[in-house]
């Protein structure tokens, strides 16, 4: 069922940008709401019809539901997006203007300085942004002269479907097979081609043209910088374009949080509500300094422990859980952490426990299972809705591999231990604040209602988000 905000000025942040409101002029709402008679239980059972957001959105492929487009641009036993048609174009031209049209491959970039109300989050069933003239967006790559399609291919045996992503044991055969010619710190497998991230200021010297241009059959580019790669997207143009921030006439004043307090106000508590830590300790550099972030789910241990996730980040200062601030009702403590997944559980309070409920979660899909990296797939569409921002559409398009850092003299962590990331495309009005509110959310599949991660890092454009293998191999699992 779905739970729908106390505070509906969050929700609206979403419809402040125009090159991302999927809102204005829809001819159906997007946003899940409750029937008059239901306002005081504030749930919608799955009986009552909701909106259909999406159309397979589990793959490459998917269709919004503001896509009116008479064609697909999918092909399915090729697995890869095909160009416009002449008439195509001729369709995207006529109902979205004059400007400049790009595709990397994977998503269509459409200039306008009249984005089309509402937005399509796809075109043909191919991923689409807007912007404005002059400001096309292409996918980074980069710059490091280091790849020569000639060096042979150093695991030639070593082969996926294209826009998917390897196996675990293909990553470990690449990383193993790179290792005698490059010090990798992390790894990135993009829809078309890999990006190799090299160590910086190991005293490694490469020589132009020097590595191979095609690594397991797959196109492999090189970043070699003391910056890691994505730093270099966060001056984007399309940054600035869907930050609410820039766009005074949405009326909203400074970014609003959902701060209602839904112990008291109504009969839940869910995943995306607002959690508060407890103040520093009196005298301490701390002291009156907290932090708020968005509830995670309430997961359940095969010894029959339950807990609730939140933001590690969030909870520093205090081992104290509050919602919606530290002025009102606690709701538990901290007793673990997994830093590494910027993840903390809680033990929740009697009654707390009792209220919690992972089937509402706002606008956002129902979470229904924690799901493993393998079980991620490359083009799946996803949502988050966190207490700062109402929901926000994810689309995972690559997958990054990090060696974690280790002291001085420890031995490498073997590659099958690397820290695994998803990324993720963000399709949603958002700053650094919202981003940071949001925080501890989890990232659901619209498909399957999997949660594959947590909301944690983000460039406004892409965020980050850990994989949760180790959290199920320890016998979690949603309560």
């Amino acid at each position: 069922m779905s739970l729908v905000r106390l505070s509906p000025q969050v929700q609206r942040i979403q419809a402040t940008s125009p090159y991302i409101d999927i809102y204005t002029n829809a001819p159906a709402s997007p946003l899940r709401s409750r029937p008059s008679e239901q306002q005081a239980a504030l749930t919608l059972p799955h009986a009552h019809p909701e909106p259909k957001r999406w159309e397979n959105p589990g793959d490459w492929g998917a269709r919004h539901m503001n896509d009116k487009a008479p064609f697909n641009l999918w092909d399915a036993q090729e697995r890869k997006y095909r160009s416009l048609t002449r008439d195509e174009l001729q369709w995207v031209r006529t109902n979205f203007g004059d400007g400049g049209i790009g595709s990397s491959g994977w998503f269509m970039c459409i200039e306008t300085a009249n984005p089309p109300q509402p937005v399509p989050l796809t075109i043909g069933c191919m991923p689409v942004m807007f912007t404005g003239i002059g400001e096309m967006q292409f996918e980074p790559i980069p710059r490091s002269p280091y790849p020569n399609p000639r060096v042979p291919d150093p695991c030639p045996a070593i082969h996926w479907p294209v826009m998917t992503f390897p196996t675990m044991e293909q990553n470990v055969a690449i990383l193993t097979a790179l290792q005698p010619m490059a010090n990798v710190r992390a790894i990135f497998y993009m829809p078309h081609w890999t990006i190799v991230e090299l160590e910086y200021g190991d005293g490694r010297v490469y020589e132009p043209k020097s590595l191979p241009g095609i690594v397991g059959g797959c196109t492999t580019l090189y970043h070699h910088a003391e910056a890691p790669f994505y730093d270099s997207m966060r001056n984007m143009t399309r940054a600035r374009r869907v930050d609410p921030a820039q766009h005074s006439t949405a009326g909203i004043g400074p970014m609003p949080q959902d701060d209602q307090n839904y112990l008291r106000q109504s009969s839940h508590l869910s995943p995306g509500c607002r959690v508060e830590c407890g103040h520093g300790i009196p005298g301490s550099q701390n002291e009156g300094v907290n932090a708020a972030t968005s509830a995670g789910v309430k997961l359940r241990h095969f010894d029959g422990r339950e807990v609730l996730t939140v933001a590690h980040h969030g909870f520093l200062i205090s081992k104290e859980v509050y919602h919606p601030y530290a002025g009102e009702d606690k709701i538990g403590d901290i007793i673990d952490t997994r830093p590494e997944l910027d993840i903390a559980l809680v033990e929740l309070t009697p009654t707390a426990s009792e209220r919690f409920t992972n089937t509402c979660y706002f606008q956002a899909e129902t979470p229904r299972a924690l799901l493993e990296g393998s079980e991620i797939k490359q083009g799946s569409w996803s949502e988050v809705d966190g207490m700062s921002s109402g929901l926000v559409t994810l689309l995972t398009y690559a997958k990054r591999f990090s060696k974690p850092k280790r002291p001085a003299g420890h031995p490498e962590i073997e590659f099958r231990r690397w820290e695994a990331h998803s990324v993720d495309a963000m399709f949603g009005a958002v700053n650094n604040t919202i981003c940071e509110g949001m925080c501890g959310a989890p990232i659901v599949q619209c498909e399957t209602g999997g949660v594959c991660g947590f909301f944690h890092l983000s460039d406004g454009l892409n965020c980050f988000t850990a994989h949760l293998d180790d959290l199920v191999a320890e016998g979690w699992q949603l309560a």
